[in-house]
């Protein structure tokens, strides 16, 4: 018997947490992103070409300038003004077209391929097991796929048209500059190992500092979630201002971390634009030195000036990006690192996962799996979380069909990760858990890592303490893993009806009402008669309920136990008891203590023992 779960208070601690989830190395990012360019690669290649078009238009205008600034030193005519200005004014229309349709072009190229970007890594992280959200907990994992996964969208949407860009005018420009005169060129030139210094300077601080700031920030998401989720015992128990206090404190070293960044920044944009300075200066005076010899004119070095100042822009864009490349590239590790975890390859059909001897709701029997399950086994050698010490040792648990076996136990004795790892949602540490399936050959033992997700869902559903409502409709809710042929209305009214949720039906939209973030919010017993009523809608040959009415008060108890017990009729089921009264009516009962199975039997048997369960039980009578 647990009661219900509080956070414990941590221990203050301001140094560095434990990364939560892996971190890849950028070989391994690059492989995560490059095949989802590739799949684009005529758009790529006639992205660039369109980028070359717009960068050889764009420096008409700086050529058309030093033309003008020549012809009228020699005191030529309106004709030549109006030739330098429409040359201009063609120059800029042209890049201008160019520089949209080249833009047009990388969307196209870009935005797909994030999208399946997100998608991958989105997949990943929902097929990861309930005890691989490492020691960071949820936090960390949620931070990883909205706000790095934001940061590597962003940065790819922006970063490849400029960069191409910038490098497609640094290509038509330094000829260009070179064919004005070989000493300006040159000058241009020493720009080289000025912005190189600058980059041997920031390189080796940035990819610390930015680490810091995304597991920081990491962190303080998750302090955040777990305060969300726990704040009704964190009221109960007033640890509220305790729980401020930690959050605060993350907040502030995410802060202090930004503020890192954004020092290193600044020295790095200065020494930036100490480059600029120094290759301008230069060019004016070379500029003069040549114009004063009669080597190049007025025009030529004008021109050069204005090039120059117009490679400013892509200089300082191609330089920045090393900073957008170094957070982007932290970013994208972090979502790769997602990948690395390990996740069961399903790809074994259960020959029939369907109930027996269970009495439909409609057709009935209509799945490819009926009738083929005839029970669950789960042998634990060892189990621990990361980060975390042994949670189960040595715990064998067999169910066949139709039994209902109820686990009781003192809160920690182990019974939800137990439950997990029967509904195939956990693998254990060391040990196995499988369906034990009929086939042409015999009942053989189907691993339940290897089953195929859709054929593990109908073969055994889990139905934990709290169930989440996602933002949509009460239909969606419901028919979340229903197979299609009991979809329609008639079904959902009868699952509805045996769950006990009458009050579908007096909505105003019924099925249609949206719930969720921004809809109708629904009591905890709502909530469950929903999930209950899914249930009896995928048709599973075994249940396992984890504490799945212990969120009821007590008028709220008897509905969802009278919803429960329909829900496990004609099915095997295993009842993670809230309430021993729940136990009683059991097949079977197991009492776990510390990650053991201490004893096993009937109410009555247990009760003549006098072990364990007796003392539950007499406590449970007593109270």
């Amino acid at each position: 018997m647990s009661a219900p779960h509080a956070p414990a208070p941590l221990e203050e601690n301001s140094g560095e947490s434990p990364q939560a989830l892996p971190v890849a190395s950028y070989r391994a990012a690059w492989r995560l992103l490059v095949p989802h360019l590739g799949r684009r690669r005529g758009g790529l290649v006639l992205a660039v070409a369109v980028s070359l078009c717009a960068s050889a238009c764009a420096v008409v205008p700086s050529l058309a300038i030093g033309a003008l600034v020549d012809a009228l030193a020699a005191r030529g005519g309106m004709p030549a003004v109006w030739w330098a200005v429409a040359a201009m004014v063609l120059g800029l229309l042209l890049a201008a077209l160019f520089g949209w349709w080249g833009r047009v072009l990388w969307a196209r190229v870009a935005e797909p391929a994030v999208a399946g970007l997100r998608e991958e890594v989105v997949d990943a992280a929902l097929g990861l097991e309930a005890g691989h959200s490492g020691a960071g907990g949820r936090g960390d994992l949620v931070a990883r796929v909205s706000d790095d996964a934001r940061l590597v969208a962003g940065a790819v949407a922006e970063l490849l048209p400029t960069v191409v860009g910038a490098a497609s005018l640094l290509v038509v420009s330094l000829p260009t500059l070179f064919t004005l005169h070989w000493a300006l060129g040159l000058v241009v030139l020493v720009a080289v190992p000025l912005y190189a210094g600058s980059l041997r300077w920031y390189l080796p601080r940035s990819e610390p500092l930015y680490e810091r700031e995304r597991e920081r920030l990491g962190r303080r998401t998750g302090r955040l979630v777990g305060a969300l989720q726990g704040q009704a015992a964190l009221r109960s128990h007033g640890w509220g201002e305790r729980e401020r206090s930690r959050i605060e404190r993350a907040s502030e070293q995410s802060r202090d971390a930004g503020i890192d960044v954004f020092r290193m920044l600044t020295g790095f944009f200065a020494r930036n634009n100490r480059a600029e300075c120094v290759v301008m200066v230069l060019l004016l005076v070379v500029g003069f030195l040549l114009v004063s010899s009669g080597w190049a004119s007025v025009g030529a070095v004008t021109a050069a000036a204005l090039l120059f100042h117009r490679l400013f822009d892509p200089l300082s864009a191609l330089v920045v990006l090393f900073d957008v490349v170094q957070e982007a590239g932290i970013a994208l590790r972090r979502l790769a690192g997602v990948l690395t975890l390990p996740r069961p390859a399903r790809s074994v059909r259960l020959p029939s996962a369907g109930r027996r001897g269970a009495a439909p709701l409609g057709a009935g029997g209509d799945t490819p799996e009926a009738d083929g399950v005839r029970g669950l086994r789960a042998s634990v050698t060892s189990h621990r979380y990361p980060g975390g010490g042994e949670v189960l040792t040595g715990v064998e648990l067999c169910l066949v069909a139709g039994e209902r076996v109820a686990l009781v136990g003192s809160t920690g004795a182990g019974k939800s990760t137990l439950a997990g790892i029967v509904a195939g949602t956990l693998t254990p540490t060391e040990g196995n858990a499988a369906v034990m399936a009929q086939t042409e050959s015999g009942v053989l033992d189907v691993p339940m890592g290897e089953l195929e997700t859709p054929g593990l869902r109908r073969a055994v559903c889990l139905v934990e303490q709290r169930t989440h409502i996602f933002a949509g409709s009460l239909r969606q809710n419901l028919l979340l893993g229903v197979p299609a042929a009991r979809r329609d209305d008639d079904e959902c009214s009868r699952a509805l009806q045996s769950a006990g949720a009458a009050w579908v039906a007096e909505l105003p939209e019924g099925l249609e009402t949206t719930v969720g973030e921004g809809g109708r919010g629904l009591s905890a017993v709502q909530e469950q008669q929903l999930a209950l009523a899914r249930v009896m809608l995928i048709d599973p040959a075994f249940v396992v309920l984890d504490e799945a009415t212990a969120e009821a008060g007590s008028a709220g108890a008897r509905a969802l136990d009278r919803a429960a017990e329909e829900a496990v009729r004609g099915r095997g089921a295993l009842v993670v008891a809230h309430r021993l009264s729940q136990a009683r009516d059991a097949d079977r009962i197991a009492v776990m203590e510390q990650g053991r199975i201490v004893e096993q039997g009937t109410h009555d048997e247990l009760l003549a023992l006098r072990g364990s369960y007796a003392k539950l039980w007499e406590a449970w009578a007593g109270r």
